[in-house]
């Protein structure tokens, strides 16, 4: 297979009218992030798979209740923003400004998931935050700089406070008109659990929130009115799927979340997934292996269609913001996300391969896998290795932001990167053996180079990236048997071991993390510790790694578990943090998370 021949053979097939306008449209169906809307977003992406080829296109149906829990995740329950909400200054203020928020101006500056004023609104004054006298807050609007997380709008409920007004004073110093999207607002995952009390909550600028914070520092009282009807029910969301057959029925998936208010986070990922499968169905090509493309709820729909059996998937990408303007205007790099130290996949390598003949111009910027995002299929316990090719530092000062530098879409990027997983995707569906052993020189050169990058590695960091770049390799054996044995991977590699390269045991708390052996019960990270009644529900200081977690498989000890995922993340856990992760292991142990077997080190 002949990477430029495919690559232009795949790229003659992609519609970039098409590309904008199903971008768009997904976009204006599900901007005010409603569960009412989300049938005719879904009916609408379902047809579009339709025409692009895709067979046996089915919305599967995931009750969104706040009950309803798939490996410690529980669906959040339907939530629709009824009418025009609004906040308004009463006290003195200009004219012209009185409106500081307005969901005909932003759909989101009333905050997704929130709850509802009474019909009539709720008149207040604003206070400004301050977690040592919760008794000021009663009756009052609470002006609050971040996301109002549980541990922030759960104690203000309590308190009898009206509601809250959020702003992001970080994002405001790179853009101080835009609104921030503010969805995280759970104690227990990212969103409320049924029965849990919710304040109507409205998102500003940081320079109305500026304005508001100079007059209360002045000692203006000020008086604001909120209205903002919610509905909040039982009702039901959707994953949308469907293939392309090949001759076999393992498939490679193509995942773009939905239900989210930016075109590039991600209506455009869902509309790349469609033009990929529309350029490998016209592009002639044979297909060995099935291509499945799976849009759904970000994290939430994902670990149900990962847990739900109906798949056959080996691998997948993840098209995520697969085309901000932050590679065009700002000269970010593109990133390519690779598989985690616990599944490697040899689809890493591959990709760089590819970059380097076909688009040698790209700047990409590799980084190890974390399970964030739409990527948490590569936890052993899933088994299905998922790379993601996106732009955007991260974390991004404007990261979910009105702000064109992260809601745009870079039309010609998308273009280089849809035709970039499409050639990916046809060499693992299409690839015959030639085509594997033709590419694993490049592929075992890049492997090597990887391994030996970091100058400064101790011997057990090396020893790290060593063993990953062999299981990279390796891994060609699980889709092309033949290509390269065990023993060869394993000397592509040798040269840049470093000797001497145990892991370093020498604190107390590193010990008994070296002797703790942990068989988790369940794929994925703990997430709403569903399992645990809600009064005791606690994560122990901190909450969990989702690297590290993914790495208890009954073999790896925690101690090695963790220290595999400071490699990946460049990062040095403390030995107090171990201590809270002993702690928090052993708390997971006693409500039937896992298992711990506790071994002399």
């Amino acid at each position: 297979m002949d990477f430029k021949q495919i690559f232009e053979q795949l790229g003659s097939h992609y519609s970039a009218a098409d590309f904008e306008r199903n971008t768009r449209r997904i976009y204006e169906l599900e901007k005010r992030v409603c569960h009412s809307d989300f049938d005719a977003s879904t009916a609408y992406i379902a047809e579009e798979l339709r025409k692009a080829g895709f067979e046996q296109v089915e919305r599967i149906e995931h009750p969104a209740d706040g009950v309803t829990c798939v490996n410690d995740s529980v669906m959040p329950e339907a939530w629709d923003l009824e009418g025009r909400a609004y906040l308004k200054v009463l006290s003195p203020w200009p004219e012209d400004q009185r409106i500081i928020a307005d969901s005909d101006e932003i759909a989101y500056s009333a905050a997704t998931w929130s709850g509802p004023t009474p019909d009539e609104g709720s008149t207040g004054e604003l206070i400004e935050y301050d977690p040592t006298h919760m008794e000021r807050m009663k009756g009052r609007w609470v002006l609050y700089n971040g996301m109002p997380t549980g541990a922030v709008n759960q104690p203000l409920a309590q308190a009898g406070a009206l509601g809250i007004v959020a702003t992001d004073f970080e994002q405001g110093w790179h853009d101080a008109d835009s609104t921030r999207w503010m969805n995280g607002q759970g104690s227990w995952g990212w969103y409320y659990l049924k029965g849990e009390a919710r304040l109507p909550i409205f998102i500003i600028t940081a320079r109305r929130a500026f304005a508001l914070k100079n007059e209360l520092k002045m000692g203006h009282k000020v008086v604001l009115e909120g209205v903002l009807k919610a509905r909040i029910y039982d009702g039901k969301i959707y994953t949308v799927t469907g293939v392309i057959p090949g001759e076999s029925s393992e498939e490679y998936g193509l995942f773009a979340h939905m239900y989210e208010p930016f075109m590039s986070d991600d209506a455009s990922g869902v509309a790349a997934g469609i033009e990929i499968g529309r350029m490998i169905k016209n592009s002639g090509l044979k297909l060995k292996k099935s291509l499945r493309a799976v849009f759904s709820f970000e994290h939430y729909g994902f670990v149900f269609y990962l847990s739900g059996g109906r798949h056959k998937l080996k691998a997948a990408m993840n098209l995520d913001m697969i085309s901000t303007v932050m590679y065009r205007d700002f000269g970010f790099p593109m990133h390519w996300r690779l598989s985690t130290f616990g599944m490697p996949f040899f689809g890493d390598i591959l990709m760089m391969q590819m970059i380097r003949e076909v688009m040698p111009e790209l700047r990409i910027d590799p980084t190890y896998g974390t399970l964030s995002d739409d990527t948490m299929g590569g936890d052993i316990l899933y088994g299905v290795p998922t790379n993601w090719l996106y732009v955007e530092n991260t974390p991004s000062p404007l990261h979910h932001s009105s702000s064109a530098i992260f809601a745009e879409v870079d039309w010609d990027l998308a273009e280089s990167a849809s035709k970039l997983v499409a050639l990916l995707a046809a060499f693992l569906i299409c690839g015959e053996a030639g085509d594997y052993r033709k590419a694993l020189p490049g592929m075992c050169k890049i492997a090597a180079e990887r391994a030996s990058d970091y100058r400064f590695d101790t011997p057990f960091e090396r020893k790290v990236r060593c063993d990953f770049a062999v299981g990279q390799l390796k891994s060609i054996e699980q889709w092309m048997p033949g290509v390269i044995t065990d023993d060869e991977a394993e000397k592509q590699i040798a040269s840049c071991r470093l000797p001497d390269d145990e892991l370093p045991i020498i604190t107390d708390n590193e010990k008994t993390a070296a002797g703790m052996i942990i068989t988790r019960f369940e794929p994925g990270t703990t997430w709403c510790l569903n399992k645990v009644p809600y009064a005791e529900r606690s994560y122990c200081g901190g909450r969990i790694n989702k690297l590290y977690y993914s790495y208890l498989d009954g073999k790896v000890n925690l101690l090695e578990a963790i220290r595999m995922a400071d490699v990946g993340l460049a990062r040095n856990t403390s030995d107090e943090e171990i201590g809270k992760v002993i702690d928090f292991m052993r708390y997971l142990e006693k409500y039937g998370y896992l298992a711990i077997e506790n071994k002399i080190s």
